[in-house]
């Protein structure tokens, strides 16, 4: 059984969104209780830009139309949410000069989940596809590469691609709301004969690695961008990873006296099954 989150969560530069102006005036409010209320809301065509920055975390290394993807999300808002900030100052007045990314920078979060199978033949999912397969073929194990083209080539089982991203040092406990929200869409959705009745679940994991030497040897340290994610890949049935150091999707640097850890994507092949299961396992790592 999975234990809780013990282990510090690392600052990573390489995933921060925030403007430079906003990350100033963060500073100037170090150490002071600062109360956020979050919603999550259906998307909209107002949530593009916001929705595909956050999807540049979790695809970094894949060739892949993140613009279309955003799209698709946004064209099946029966299922998912955006995650927004409630209850804030209405009467700034600079609030009327608003541009496109601080209209993005709106959303912390999107949670959906995306049908590799029914939409294969959409030019944005089928080069995910393809990219997934490609990455799979290169560095994970033959029996991994098989099972990943067989789930993707049996259009009788329906694989669903979990997206869950938020703005960096959000909580775990973010994401469960969110989740049981998007359960209850994707319940919803199959009495409606909609194509969200799951075999397979892929997740794609953001996860960052340390070698250290101790004693003679090499060891690793493993953290992961999003924590409970963890719990994901323990229950999984198969799975591979990649290294995205590197890749010029993003910019950012670490600090000097930072640890220079190696940030991975890794891909893990999940039982739809099980997925009630495994959301309570979610819930007792994160309050335990």
């Amino acid at each position: 059984m999975s234990g809780p989150f013990k282990k510090p969560r690392a600052v990573f530069p390489e995933e921060k969104y925030a403007p430079q102006e906003e990350e100033m005036e963060q500073d100037d409010m170090i150490g002071q209780n600062i109360n956020v209320d979050f919603e999550g809301f259906p998307a909209n065509d107002g949530d593009f830009h916001g929705i595909k920055r956050l999807l540049q975390q979790g695809f970094r290394g894949l060739e892949v139309d993140l613009s279309a993807i955003a799209d698709v999300i946004i064209a099946q808002n029966y299922v998912g949410s955006v995650i927004k900030q409630i209850g804030g100052d209405d009467d700034d007045d600079d609030d009327d000069d608003q541009d496109e990314d601080d209209d993005a920078d709106q959303v912390f979060g999107v949670t959906t989940v995306i049908n590799l199978t029914s939409r294969k033949d959409e030019d944005c999912i089928a080069k995910l596809r393809t990219a997934l397969v490609e990455k799979c073929s290169s560095h994970g194990s033959d029996s991994t590469s098989v099972l990943l083209r067989d789930i993707l080539g049996n259009e009788s089982k329906h694989v669903g691609l979990l997206i869950s991203e938020r703005l960096v040092n959000l909580p775990p406990q973010f994401s469960l709301p969110v989740f049981d929200s998007l359960r209850k869409e994707i319940n919803e959705a199959v009495k409606k004969k909609m194509p969200y009745d799951f075999a397979y679940i892929l997740m794609i994991c953001k996860i960052y690695k340390l070698e250290k030497k101790k004693k003679k040897k090499m060891v690793e340290t493993e953290m992961w961008g999003n924590p409970e994610e963890e719990v994901f890949a323990e229950e999984s049935l198969a799975s591979f990873e990649y290294s995205v150091k590197g890749d010029t999707g993003m910019s950012g640097e670490w600090d000097e006296d930072d640890p220079q850890y190696t940030p991975f994507r890794r891909v893990i092949i999940l039982d739809a099954g099980r997925m009630p299961e495994i959301l309570t396992k979610v819930k007792q790592a994160i309050y335990q």
